[in-house]
């Protein structure tokens, strides 16, 4: 809608019915009621004119059990008294807010004497055909209302808030279809059901009304109440709200809006009650709050000051006066200066907000798009600051620079808060209501996180399998990521860049990346995921923590790796290895249910103690990918790779492979044949060393291979040695065998449950390098056993087909959410809700006897 509109004679008549002024003045949070903060800084005369700039015909202000806000531009005659009433269900103090309009302010004093008793309320309204509709009707204020309340004020009330500009249209989804199921029939079953009369004519015929609900002076006008054309006058505004003949449109509320609503409140008590005296920073938050127009002066003044001091600290430091470097607070402040001012600048609507004298925090979209450009400008600073701290060895700095994130993320806090808050009953409207939307199998959002997806290991070929599964049945499965310049496409992929990256510590050639949580958050938050997956336990993971708790879904995981045996074998600190698995119970059993990737390791999670429901996940290969068909007699000459054997390796080079015993074996294996070939295929921290222990041997490293490039390698092979211990699954054992390539493993880890010993391969002992080389010898001698091997194995991989394992790891999630939604709906607080308290028999209790 546009900012300015003038109305024809045959358009509708829209009013934003539920807005407040600073006539509300009782905190309805604890955090603002603890600092002395109220809920609304906004002048009477300010929601009048904004309203009438956002196109509203008529105005009101329906302030907290107050009118006297409105009360101060009733000499308009545009404007209609509004209030919004607290009261009570007197049975268990179920809080309700029911707003009024066209009171006078006897009726004001009068309801406000009742209010505890909402039944009473509600006869009161009725006698006197007071204009109402109760707001957000299934918002639980005090988290007690269930779904007995809600019947009974169907049964109390005429008039319902079906849209609130402050709330997430979940509930109006959630509520509305009750509303559209009422009959003559139902009302009387909910009459008898309660022992409570129906008030109103025809009361299965409700008024339905929307509002901003605002309170920060941001969206006043962006969501209403639309009347027929012919409602001229207020009171035929008030006589339509009677009949139902109105309907809500606009906006409904997002976490953005109400995260800009706190920032608002705090800006105006900063500035108003906290600040002692005017800064530099005064200013720009009056501006930010459309309180006065950003004058160049002001800017210029700000950063001079920022600049002096910075020049005097330079100045003082070779004269001996401070060595210090500047404290995390001073180092945010002057990073956030810097590119604010260059943020802004950037973007058209904040400066023409600014220029206008509009609030700029009323353009949520920008706003938001600026806050995420100021936390990655600050973030890189800092991670600077602690490269260049640590380079030096100086801790003083390094705390600084941390004291420096804490206090970013301070500063978001309103973000996550509303993040939270906007989601914190999503999972119990269908209690409520009786009503919301059913999880199916084609219908389930799922959300999956990983902090790895391009790599050249087992756990990124999985995700982006089962990716692709769900692309090809129109299902919706998002996979998360976090990495700079992505390479690998896909449709289900949703990549955000670091805040900051740097080499994971023990294996530089992969980065651990900082991701933008509050970004991730934001996002999820839109796309209201069913059940969220973590497949792997690092940043990236404890996101995907964080936003299932935000939305109040089942979090499941997968145990892809073995991380305590990784730190130990390249650390060998007991110490480590003890916080690593510590971390590792904790992590997983934060999930409903965790996936183990071979039966082994189903166990192996047990004895960890991890509290989840555990379920081993049918191994999978994309059989279409991964074939014999690759055959090519001129494969090795035509990459100059002589010999006559090939024995591969694929995968990570790394310590925890146990790729010692992979050289010594073949080292013993040269001594008694000459004609083999090592292969390593992958990259890795233990490249040198591999390459140090193979020196003078007929060994060649390939490298990292894309995805592509492993079928044709695997089918020109003769055998892959997989000696790991320490493999959950172990996917290129999987992926070689459907190539046709006899494997050879170790006795410990996943595996060896992935092959058939002495039938598609070999178990040998994991740590003897003698065996190893005994039996390849052996089995390159053997040509016979080798391709009935080889001829085995495809067959056998047809069973660990893509589609039956996403069908598992899908259905594991769908009954996941609906277990979910079934636990939250069969959990009435009372299921035997009181009966309605009566004052005198059987009968109403009189208009004149209620106050």
């Amino acid at each position: 809608m546009p900012e300015e509109s003038s109305r024809r004679v045959d358009s509708p008549i829209r009013i934003d019915l539920h807005c407040h002024s600073n006539a509300s003045s009782e905190p309805g949070e604890a955090v603002l009621e603890a600092l002395g903060c109220p809920e609304c800084y906004s002048e009477p005369r300010d929601v009048y004119a904004q309203a009438k700039r956002r196109g509203m015909n008529l105005v009101t202000i329906t302030d907290h059990d107050s009118i006297a806000g409105v009360a101060t531009i009733l000499n308009r005659p545009d404007v209609l008294v509004g209030e919004e009433l607290t009261c009570l269900f007197p049975e268990d103090g179920c809080k309700m807010h029911v707003l009024l309009w066209g009171i006078n302010q006897k009726q004001h004093d009068d309801v406000q004497a009742i209010a505890a008793d909402i039944y009473r309320v509600a006869q009161f309204i009725e006698r006197h055909q007071i204009a109402h509709a109760v707001a957000h009707p299934v918002y639980r204020q005090n988290d007690r209302l269930e779904k007995w309340h809600v019947e009974r004020l169907l049964l109390l009330f005429k008039g319902f808030e079906c849209l609130n500009g402050a709330h997430s249209i979940l509930h109006r989804q959630a509520f509305e279809p009750l509303l559209d199921e009422l009959t003559q029939e139902r009302i009387a079953e909910l009459s008898a059901k309660h022992d409570l009369e129906a008030l109103w004519p025809r009361p299965w015929i409700k008024s339905r009304t929307g509002g901003s609900d605002d309170h920060g002076l941001f969206n006043i006008g962006r969501t209403w109440t639309e009347f027929p054309a012919d409602a001229r006058t207020i009171e035929d505004v008030l006589s339509c709200l009677r009949e139902g003949r109105c309907r809500p449109g606009g906006e409904a509320g997002s976490s953005l809006k109400l995260a800009h609503n706190f920032y608002g409140v705090g800006i105006r008590y900063f500035t108003r009650q906290m600040a002692q005296r005017p800064t530099a920073m005064t200013p720009l938050l009056s501006a930010m709050v459309g309180e006065r127009p950003l004058r160049k002066r002001d800017v210029v003044n700000g950063v001079m000051k920022s600049s002096l001091r910075a020049i005097g600290r330079r100045i003082a430091r070779p004269l001996g006066q401070s060595n210090r470097n500047v404290s995390g607070v001073a180092m945010l402040s002057q990073l956030f200066t810097r590119s604010a001012v260059s943020r802004v600048r950037s973007s058209r609507p904040l400066l023409a907000a600014l220029k206008a004298g509009h609030a700029p925090l009323e353009n949520h979209e920008a706003m938001w798009e600026m806050v995420s450009h100021l936390v990655r400008d600050t973030s890189g600073g800092i991670a600077d600051s602690i490269g260049e701290a640590a380079r030096g060895g100086k801790l003083a700095p390094m705390f600084d620079a941390i004291s420096a994130i804490a206090c970013q993320q301070f500063m978001l806090l309103p973000y996550y808060f509303a993040l939270f808050h906007q989601n914190r009953e999503r999972h119990l409207l269908h209690r409520v209501t009786g009503k919301g939307r059913r999880v199916q199998k084609d219908s389930l959002r799922l959300g999956v996180f990983t902090d790895t997806f391009e790599d050249m290991n087992g756990v990124s070929r999985f995700i982006r399998t089962i990716g692709s599964q769900a692309q090809s049945r129109g299902l919706s499965l998002t996979v998360h990521t976090c990495g700079n310049s992505p390479k690998i496409a896909a449709p289900y992929r949703k990549n955000f860049e670091p805040l900051a990256s740097c080499a994971m510590p023990g294996y530089p050639q992969l980065s651990l990346s900082m991701p933008p949580l509050a970004e991730l958050m934001e996002w999820a938050d839109r796309q209201q995921f069913d059940a969220i997956h973590v497949h792997t336990p690092g940043p990236m993971g404890l996101c995907g923590m964080m936003v299932a708790s935000m939305l109040r879904v089942p979090l499941l995981s997968t145990y892809h790796t073995d991380f305590p045996a990784y730190v130990f074998d390249h650390t060998a600190d007991h110490r480590l290895t003890t916080a690593a698995e510590s971390y590792m119970k904790w992590f997983y059993s934060q999930a409903a249910t965790v996936f183990a990737r071979s039966r082994g390791y189903e166990q192996s999670l047990q004895k960890m103690g991890i509290d989840a429901a555990l379920q081993t996940l049918p191994p999978c290969v994309d059989t279409d990918t991964f074939t014999s068909n690759h055959r090519d007699p001129n494969y090795w000459s035509d990459r100059r790779i002589p010999g006559a054997r090939h024995l591969l390796y694929c995968g990570r080079v790394s310590a925890e492979k146990n790729l010692r015993v992979l050289a010594d074996s073949f080292r013993k294996l040269c001594t008694k044949r000459h004609d083999a070939t090592l292969v390593i295929a992958g990259d890795g921290p233990y490249v040198p060393a591999l390459q140090k222990q193979l020196t003078g041997l007929p060994a060649h490293f390939l490298g990292r291979l894309e995805d592509h490039q492993l079928s044709p390698l695997y089918a020109n092979s003769d055998l892959l040695l997989f000696p790991s211990r320490t493999d959950t699954l172990g996917q290129v054992v999987l992926e070689a065998q459907a190539c046709g390539l006899p494997v050879i493993v170790s006795n410990e880890g996943g595996p060896q449950e992935m092959m058939a010993d002495g039938i598609t391969g070999l178990v040998l002992p994991a740590t003897d390098a003698d065996a190893w080389a005994n039996q390849i010898n052996l089995l390159l001698a053997d040509e016979p056993r080798r391709q009935r091997m080889s001829r085995s194995a495809p067959p056998r991989m047809s069973r660990c087909n893509a589609g039956r394992t996403f069908d598992t790891y899908w259905d594991a999630h769908v009954k996941a959410a609906q277990d979910a939604q079934d636990f939250h709906a069969a959990l009435p607080v009372d299921p035997q809700p009181p009966k309605h308290r009566r004052d005198r028999g059987d009968e109403l209790i009189p208009v004149g006897e209620l106050v």
